[in-house]
């Protein structure tokens, strides 16, 4: 899960104006209007660690041509960036290295949002710029992303910070507690990035792929009203369509994960004459046919399952239907459960690519174990003492022979002190990790494609 996301330089010099609640340009004290009207503000209001860098370029925005840099300490953290407490919130951080120390030696490392969901940023080249980016729901009326060591010699940094407020009612399946880490954001049919996402989200353009159609919509306007997670009328204008459409990730994990797919269709063409399920992993995961609408936006999303890079996401025409299935646009998360992480350094359930564990080993196994050992003394304890008693009962009563109940009783009472200890050894839980904190995002132009 942490391959971050690497943007054209194109895209990123058309970033567009959002609601954002606070841009934070870091790495210097100054406020400023970038070229697409976007305000942004100096850090010094929201950290007093680090040192200031700058980056020579023309082709990126001029927030990602300043960074501020963490030469010391293990965990650094912005901190007081307001937030809507109870509603939800879009945090993205960016990150263009530059080589701005010039060592040429892209730097990897943590970073924990809110204290608990933590995504793992590896810079692979140093003049393309990198995103981490979460929607989850405040806490308080502040938040704060904390950027954390995990080599000595790689230094923490960060370009900039974009805090954006979320409209009431989107994402509204997100589980209290829960973080959505953004693996991608596609407009099917797209030919370029589109922008004008007043939710401050990017919407990249779909590969070119001759398996499948693309349809222009021939509406004159498009009621987006109907979907809660209030896709830009521009991703619906585009569309893909073909029978038996399959899309898959082939930059997901091997090992499967907890993912959140929100889909968008709305009919091209008038009547519309379109009916189809849709399967993940081979299992029907719409409760009923999908039938886009002309004019209008048809939301369907899908949690609680779980997803790998060859997890097919496919669609499949009913009997009735007399045009192929078709898709305007989708977006894909992994879901975080926000394991917790002190001090914004991090617990002990980090989970790197494919699900092994990092960091802190848990004590559990330890502690299962000094429990099993002692309950096994006690039970060998009693075990004997029943023993010896008997046979001293034996003695006692010399003059007459021990009945076969009494052996027997002997022995069955041995035998269920060892099977009751066995049954409590396998009833010992066992520490999984917590698959809450993500850290793999998706490079850009590997998104879903048609296989």
């Amino acid at each position: 899960m942490a391959a971050a996301l690497p943007f054209l330089l194109f895209f990123l010099s058309v970033m567009t104006l959002s609601l954002a609640s606070v841009n934070i340009d870091c790495g210097t004290s100054l406020p400023g209007i970038d070229n697409n009207n976007l305000k942004w503000v100096g850090d010094k209001d929201f950290i007093t660690s680090g040192e200031s860098a700058t980056v020579s370029s023309t082709t990126v925005e001029k927030s990602l041509t300043t960074l501020r840099y963490f030469p010391t300490g293990d965990s650094n953290c912005y901190s007081n960036i307001p937030v809507t407490k109870g509603g939800k919130v879009l945090v993205r951080t960016m990150f263009y290295y530059g080589n701005y120390d010039g060592k040429s030696s892209t730097p990897s490392f943590n970073v924990v949002f809110e204290g608990k969901h933590r995504g793992t940023l590896s810079i692979s080249s140093a003049f393309e710029p990198y995103l981490l980016e979460l929607i989850f729901s405040p806490a308080s009326g502040e938040t704060s992303v904390c950027f954390v060591r995990t080599s000595s010699s790689s230094n923490p940094f960060v370009s900039s910070i974009e805090v954006v407020d979320l409209d009431d009612g989107m994402y509204n399946e997100l589980g209290p507690g829960e973080g959505l880490f953004y693996q991608q954001r596609r407009a099917y049919g797209a030919t370029e990035f589109l922008r004008s996402d007043l939710q401050g989200r990017f919407w990249l353009p779909s590969d070119i792929n001759i398996l499948v159609t693309g349809l222009p919509s021939t509406a004159v306007s498009i009621d987006t009203s109907g979907a809660s997670n209030k896709p830009p009328e521009s991703v619906l204008r585009n569309s893909w369509t073909a029978e038996g459409l399959s899309l898959v990730d082939p930059t997901l994990p091997l090992k499967e994960v907890p993912v959140y797919l929100a889909m968008y269709f709305s009919d091209p063409v008038q009547p519309s004459l379109r009916s189809f399920n849709i399967f993940f992993g081979g299992k029907q995961v719409s409760k009923s046919p999908v039938a886009p609408v002309f004019g209008k936006v048809t939301q369907v999303v899908v949690r609680d399952v779980v997803a790998s890079s060859s997890t097919p996401l496919t669609f499949w025409s009913t009997a009735s239907a007399l045009l192929p299935p078709m898709i305007n646009a989708a977006e894909l998360y992994v879901i975080s459960s926000g394991g917790s992480s002190k001090g914004g350094t991090g617990g002990s359930n980090e989970v790197s690519p494919g699900g092994s564990t990092n960091g802190k080993s848990s004590k559990l196994p330890i502690i299962i174990g000094v429990v099993s050992a002692v309950a096994f003394v006690l039970v060998a304890y009693v075990f004997i003492a029943i023993i010896l008693a008997n046979r001293r009962k034996v003695r006692l009563q010399a003059l007459a022979m021990p009945t076969s109940s009494t052996v027997a009783n002997m022995g069955t009472g041995a035998s269920t002190l060892s099977t009751q200890q066995m049954e409590n050894d396998s009833n010992q839980p066992t520490n999984e990790s917590d698959m809450g904190e993500i850290d793999d995002l998706i490079g850009m132009n590997q998104s879903y494609v048609a296989q």
